[in-house]
């Protein structure tokens, strides 16, 4: 063993979400989060790269007391020192979403239910069974000092929002009635990869192999904000179905990934007035009528830009007899190029399956998406452009990945997934505000977030103030007007 290694019994002690290092035969802990970043490549193309990220020390392990927090000893009755930093930054960008829960829910519900998300959102649901001994740590026990989590909070709660599910009905119900008109519905398969949702042909989805807990989400298009959710561990229930049985729809614009391109499904987004474009599935026969068919001239092109992104896009509309849709189809000159680069890089490389004469095959699907729509009034351009707000609506799914807790609790609670599930939707529109708030200096709300975690609040004599606070921290919240001097807690 190494002078530097950790001893294994010293690593199964620590908390999720953390790494040990062993300094002058002590062994401290320190908080680490990995974060999924979107990067620009070279070519043009932008890839999701893993970034890990190290912070503050929490805390130490020792054999014979475990793992012990900075600041509490384990005779402490009274925490001396909160967890500040990230829970100040939610309750002060975070308003717009507890003021939704008061207006639907009793007082003590609604501080209830926006703690536990809080935590979550926090503790990046990595400790989901330990809420119980996480919320006296932080600073939301002196905010709502009338909030009570035991060690079964968790359950309780669930079980009470599944037995009284029209109020989280009623309140995703609202959130829909309020939106743009415009919903973008992801599926996500929990502890695997998102599908990405893109336009291409080939659409990149990932397949775990293996049987997942499915998060079916609805979110406003326009504004991002999520309206509604649903877990599903059904493989024989369509992707909308959940949703459509609970929530109800009208004169609604559907922009949904490809599960959703089942004739089921397209038959819920056609009720009511609604509308939807989804992508074709390869290897059906409209797909393959529509691509067999596919021709582009200079006639028809327009200009797409957006955050940077520049392209010259080609693009013409095809009918089949029998199908009262249309179909478009769009070449990316942009994305083509980058997607051309990228197989010649690879195929020089040396990777397998690269070759020349695969680059001859696939030279007619670079940058080429397809596209399917009821709404038969609606010009190309408007579908592409209404196709381009699905974007990136799982970046919170990201946030939660890899939680082991997350992934068991899933599983365990059949009987209050809904509301396991609203739970879910809280932190995710808590993760929006948040966002919201920091998208005028060009921040992502994991990086605040974890940058913000090693602020804590003190109590030195009666008197609770903000330490740990560095010449990083001070400009970041001076950047984004946040004032940790109004922390909001008595002295």
């Amino acid at each position: 063993m190494g002078n530097y290694s950790v001893p294994e019994e010293i690593r199964k002690m620590r908390p999720q979400g953390t790494m040990v290092k062993k300094v002058k035969n002590h062994y401290y802990v320190y908080e680490y989060t990995s974060t999924s970043v979107k990067t620009e490549m070279p070519d043009g193309t932008f890839r999701w790269k893993t970034q890990s990220k190290t912070g503050a020390c929490i805390g130490q392990i020792t054999l014979e007391d475990g793992f012990v927090r900075n600041g509490n000893k384990m005779s402490d009755t009274d925490n001396t020192v909160l967890e500040f930093g990230s829970y100040f930054l939610i309750k002060e960008f975070a308003g717009e979403t507890y003021q939704r829960l008061a207006s639907a829910f009793d007082p003590e519900d609604a501080k209830q239910i926006f703690a536990i998300a809080a935590i979550l959102v926090a503790e990046r649901f990595e400790h989901m069974e330990r809420i119980a001994e996480i919320f006296p740590e932080t600073v939301l026990a002196k905010w709502y000092p009338d909030v009570h989590l035991g060690k079964d909070a968790l359950d309780t709660l669930f079980r009470t929002l599944g037995k009284y599910g029209t109020k989280t009905e009623e309140f995703g119900q609202k959130l829909i009635d309020e939106s743009s008109g415009k919903v973008a519905l992801t599926s996500h398969a929990m502890n695997g990869s998102a599908e990405t949702g893109g336009l291409t042909v080939f659409g990149y989805d990932a397949d775990s192999g293996t049987a997942q807990m499915n998060r079916i989400t609805a979110y406003d298009a326009e504004s991002q904000l999520p309206l509604c959710s649903e877990l599903s561990d059904d493989p024989d229930q369509t992707a909308a179905e959940g949703l459509f049985s609970r929530y109800s729809f009208a004169q609604t614009l559907f922009l949904a990934d490809r599960k959703f391109n089942t004739d089921k499904d397209k038959a819920l987004f056609s009720e009511n007035g609604n509308t939807y474009i989804v992508p074709m599935v390869s290897g059906r026969d409209d797909y393959q009528s529509v691509y067999e068919a596919v021709r582009f001239d200079d006639r028809k092109t327009f200009v797409y830009e957006k955050d940077g992104y520049s392209s010259l896009i080609y693009h013409n509309t095809y009918e089949i007899e029998g199908y009262p849709v249309d179909y478009h189809v769009f070449l990316d000159t942009a994305r083509q190029s980058a997607e051309r680069q990228m197989y010649i890089q690879k195929m020089q490389a040396g990777e397998e399956g690269y070759s020349e004469k695969g680059l001859a095959a696939a030279e007619k699907d670079f940058g080429l998406f397809l596209l399917e729509t009821n709404d038969l009034n609606k010009t190309a351009e408007d579908v592409f452009r209404d196709y381009q707000s699905l974007g990136d609506m799982e970046t919170f799914c990201r946030h939660m990945d890899g939680s082991p807790d997350f992934s068991a609790r899933c599983r365990k609670d059949n009987g209050s997934r809904q509301g396991l599930e609203f739970i879910v939707q809280i932190a995710e529109m808590i993760m929006h505000d948040i966002q919201a708030a920091l998208n005028p200096h060009n921040l992502l709300a994991e990086d605040v977030l974890f940058a913000l975690r090693g602020l804590k609040l003190v109590n030195e004599r009666k008197r609770y103030v903000v330490r740990n606070e560095n010449e990083e921290r001070r400009r970041l919240c001076e950047m984004i007007h946040l004032n940790t001097s109004n922390h909001g807690v008595d002295n």
